[in-house]
């Protein structure tokens, strides 16, 4: 059983920890009633785990007793305190975390249209600078996404301060994408500073149109290649600007809203507080980009490095090494079911990843790494 870190022992040792997360807005205030329900929704959730053995005995008197001392000391709390209230959430937080990682999944309950989960990552059978070199590393990469549609690989850096991007380029070929040559390039807004701006890496090209989160907001964006013309839509309670990035040890510059295509269409990955900064999935219409339905996992997003969807499964990744990422957790959107007993291990070239997602045309998954596009086959 995955071992999580030892509970708080001295909460004024982390008062400067627990500022830090107030003045980004990650969590607010509480008052008694809110943290007595989560304290009582979270003794249910260990006895219902214990009663259906998916977790043993000792480790749920661990976390009772872990739960019984917070207990105690919200009894004898006198007065409103935002940082020791703040402390008692994430303590709480903490020990949801640990019980989901304390659970064990039966497979079988993953019903996707593979109907089975990813199992290997192959080495890299692209590995290529991207065309703008090392000046520019942060962006992403791909194909075009829809089965029907063109062929078009595409390329998008974020050229300004890393984090804003006004142009895509595109190639017509896998050989002239490898070769660099007879590129197009399309110019998607005039500054970076405008509504319809691309921010962030999260992007993807499905049926001829971009995908991206709007400058400096919640919205989704959608580019028409053709037409040229734009369509937006705010996510609710979205958090975007650095709020809820994909981090593990280091954060991962605007990369809160994240778009993803599988085999079923379009989808948005991103986190709320409403959902205690856990990754929401919602699908989207990608005519209108009205959502369709969402889905809230229990994951929180700051604590996985990357994630994308195959078959209606959202995968997440985590950081292992400088050279090496895994996929170590999976959510079903068909069955609800999850399971963070996965490790499907994968080469890199940087520490840091900016773009991860998965192309349902070659089932590939394609990654933006530190200025470097590399491609891997999957095996299911």
């Amino acid at each position: 059983m995955p071992l999580f870190s030892a509970a708080i022992k001295n909460i004024t040792e982390h008062l400067s920890q627990f500022e830090y997360i107030n003045n980004r807005g990650l969590y607010n205030p509480l008052n008694f009633r809110l943290l007595d329900y989560e304290m009582g929704d979270l003794g249910t959730q260990i006895a219902d785990a214990h009663k259906k053995q998916a977790l043993d005995t000792s480790t749920a008197q661990d976390l009772n007793d872990e739960l019984s001392s917070i207990r105690l000391k919200v009894q004898n709390m006198q007065k409103y305190d935002k940082f020791n209230l703040l402390a008692l959430r994430e303590h709480i937080r903490k020990l949801k975390n640990r019980l989901e990682s304390c659970r064990t999944y039966d497979k079988t309950q993953l019903d996707q249209c593979s109907k089975v989960l990813l199992s290997n990552i192959s080495s890299p059978v692209v590995t290529q600078l991207n065309p703008y070199g090392t000046s520019y590393p942060f962006g992403a990469w791909g194909k075009e996404s829809r089965h029907g549609s063109p062929e078009l690989y595409w390329v998008q850096s974020l050229q300004s301060s890393n984090t804003y991007g006004i142009t895509l380029r595109t190639y017509s070929s896998f050989e002239d994408f490898v070769m660099s040559k007879n590129h197009k390039d399309i110019s998607v807004t005039s500054s970076y500073t405008t509504t319809y701006s691309i921010q962030g890496p999260g992007t993807v090209l499905y049926n001829e149109s971009l995908y991206y989160n709007c400058y400096k907001s919640p919205n989704v964006c959608k580019f028409d290649l053709k037409t040229k013309t734009f369509q937006h839509i705010a996510l609710q309670d979205a958090g975007h600007d650095n709020k809820f990035p994909y981090c593990y040890y280091s954060c991962y510059g605007t990369t809160d809203i994240d778009l993803s295509v599988d085999e079923t269409g379009l989808w948005a990955i991103y986190a709320t507080e409403e959902n205690y900064g856990n990754i929401v999935i919602s699908k989207l219409d990608s005519s209108t980009l009205a959502v369709v339905q969402t889905w809230k996992t229990k994951l929180f997003k700051k604590s996985v490095s990357n994630a994308f969807m195959v078959c209606g499964v959202l995968y997440a990744t985590r950081y292992l090494s400088p050279k090496q990422e895994e996929v170590f957790y999976a959510f079903d959107t068909v069955t609800g079911h999850d399971t963070n007993t996965l490790s499907v291990p994968f080469e890199k070239i940087s520490s840091d990843i900016q773009n991860l997602h998965y192309n349902p045309t070659d089932q590939r998954l394609y990654l933006f790494n530190y200025a470097y596009m590399l491609a891997y086959e999957l095996t299911f």
